[in-house]
């Protein structure tokens, strides 16, 4: 018994590298990534975080997903034949992540988003997603899936925090700088005015 035990074990141990070696990079990512990003493209840290967070804001609020980013074949390893089939390779992911994670899974492609939630139907995900435009580049695809995370939560009923671009944060800075000049502005013009004023008024003979 002790011997078919360690057998199984063994069989086991050889068949996990198999696996990996003969599958897909995302499978291997998300069994313990929420996102996977692509590996042969170079990604700003901006819309890394931005994804990154956007994900973890939608499970802290009930709504846990994992990303799969694919704007290349190399990123589907040996599925290549999934290319162009966004539907198709959320099924087969899904199947690969199985024994380790359960959830909703979104799959990111050049021509379009693929979406898998336990075998349950996703007419209602993909009338939803049919709706969010899809990047062609791995920056833009790494915002289409930002804006579809954000696009699938709110059909959920549950409405994520605004992401603050950088933009934003530059646009935020301008207003509290420009506010504090007119504050500033409000106090002192005022006072100046007012002495000027009683300078120029003409003093009391002696």
């Amino acid at each position: 018994m002790r011997h078919a035990a360690l057998l199984v074990v063994l069989a086991a141990l050889v068949a996990a590298p198999l696996a990996r070696a003969n599958g897909d990079p995302a499978s291997d990512v998300l069994l313990t990534q929420p996102v996977y990003f692509p590996i042969d493209a170079t990604l700003s840290d901006s819309d890394r975080s931005a994804l990154l967070k956007t994900v973890d804001d939608a499970k802290q609020r009930g709504y846990t997903i994992r990303v799969a980013l694919i704007p290349f074949t190399s990123d589907l390893g040996t599925a290549v034949s999934l290319w162009r089939h966004p539907q198709d390779y959320a099924k087969f992911l899904a199947s690969e992540l199985a024994f380790v994670y359960k959830n909703r899974l979104l799959v990111v492609q050049p021509s379009g988003f693929g979406f898998y939630d336990k075998g349950k139907p996703v007419a209602k995900e993909q009338r939803v997603l049919a709706k969010v435009p899809v990047g062609k580049t791995p920056a833009t695809l790494t915002q289409s899936a930002d804006a579809a995370v954000r696009a699938l939560a709110a059909a959920d009923g549950i409405k994520l925090p605004v992401a603050k671009t950088k933009s934003t944060a530059t646009r935020d800075r301008l207003i509290i700088a420009v506010s504090g000049l007119l504050i500033l502005l409000i106090i002192f013009v005022p006072g100046r005015r007012l002495r000027r004023g009683r300078r120029d008024q003409p003093q009391p003979e002696q």
